[in-house]
């Protein structure tokens, strides 16, 4: 039996390694959840270990951000000796990722090739990145400093990718849109990435359960009208127009008549930093992902969003549903193009619509 790792640090790679996952029926699938705090509970790997449907014959978690120079480095050098003993044991064939700049996913490459298993790499897509680049991977302080100390600090087997899944440890990219992403990749192997299996039953019912975490039903998504995908509160901070902008259209959906929800980013310092529950608008957890709610909202739904990987991810996983993006005419026109092209809609204030 061929064995397949994944490496997971969001619940879109997750999602993502799991539709993945259950396509390769002749291989046995390993989930490693990696990049997450040192200390801290982490629910989703209980959730996913105790998923009955589950593609993963295991799930393991390594965790990533350490607090202290000292305590990081004796963690790291923890951390790969665990993943040196765990790929030495599985000799993986392919190994998949969301991001080709982890150090897990690298050094896991480096000891299989060295291990003769002759790896495949595989970019999942994980957003703009995959589209739009990203530009601090050209810059000086990336591209030659940090390429230079991450060589000398952990080996030579560290490849500087020019974009994210553009280093040459990636052979495939899955991509949701293969024709539009960023040139950089196209000199991979690209695969389009299935969408219909975020709405098969073993999906569901884990987002249903991730959701229940919560306390929250997902039949309460039933109703809405509009759903209102919020930015961290410090872009409110640095950019009071925006919260302008953002509260008349709210007010003016709700003078309408609309069922409105909103959902705050999970990092926020407070519940309603917009004070949206006064104008009668629904908050739903800031903790519930996105991926998690999507399949569950109604086709009436609107989705609004403004310059996240959130609207990309609803084109793909629900394109009969209308988008909405909030970004002004000031922001990065490759952007604009492309969220046009797959039919959404930019918000244009002074007129409606662009």
């Amino acid at each position: 039996m061929i064995n397949t790792v994944y490496f997971a640090s969001t619940i879109l790679h997750l999602y993502a390694a799991a539709v993945i996952a259950a396509e390769r029926t002749d291989e046995q699938a390993h989930l490693i959840f990696i990049d997450q705090p040192e200390h801290q509970d982490f629910p989703l790997y209980t959730l996913v270990k105790d998923w009955p449907q589950s593609p993963f014959a295991s799930v393991r978690i390594f965790y990533g951000r350490f607090k202290g120079l000292v305590n990081k480095l004796q963690k790291r050098k923890q951390l790969f000796a665990k993943l040196e003993d765990l790929i030495t044991t599985l000799r993986p064939t392919n190994l998949f990722v969301g991001n080709d700049r982890r150090i897990e996913f690298q050094y896991s490459m480096h000891i299989a090739d060295a291990l003769g298993c002759e790896p495949i790499g595989h970019y999942m897509d994980e957003g703009t990145f995959t589209y739009m680049g990203r530009k601090a991977s050209s810059s000086f302080s990336d591209n030659v400093l940090d390429n230079l100390v991450k060589k000398l600090s952990y080996g030579f087997w560290w490849k500087n990718p020019p974009t994210v899944g553009g280093s040459d440890w990636i052979q495939y990219v899955h991509a949701a849109f293969p024709t539009h992403i960023h040139p950089l990749l196209k000199n991979k192997h690209v695969i389009q990435l299935s969408a219909s299996g975020f709405t098969a039953a073993p999906l569901l019912a884990l987002s249903s359960q991730l959701m229940k975490q919560y306390g929250f039903d997902p039949q309460q998504l039933r109703p809405l009208d509009v759903l209102f995908t919020l930015p961290h509160e410090s872009l409110f901070e640095k950019d009071p127009e925006y919260k302008q902008r953002i509260m008349a259209v709210i007010q003016q959906m709700a003078k309408d008549g609309k069922q409105i929800a909103a959902k705050y980013h999970p990092r926020n310092s407070g519940p309603d930093s917009l004070q949206l529950q006064a104008e009668g608008v629904t908050l739903l957890p800031a903790g519930i992902s996105f991926e998690a709610m999507l399949p569950h909202l109604p086709n009436q739904c609107e989705i609004w969003g403004d310059v996240s990987s959130t609207l990309l991810i609803a084109k793909w996983l629900r394109p009969e549903i209308k988008a909405f993006s909030l970004i002004d005419g000031k922001s990065d026109q490759r952007l604009i193009t492309l969220f046009k092209s797959l039919d959404v809609t930019i918000f244009s204030f002074s007129s409606h619509k662009q």
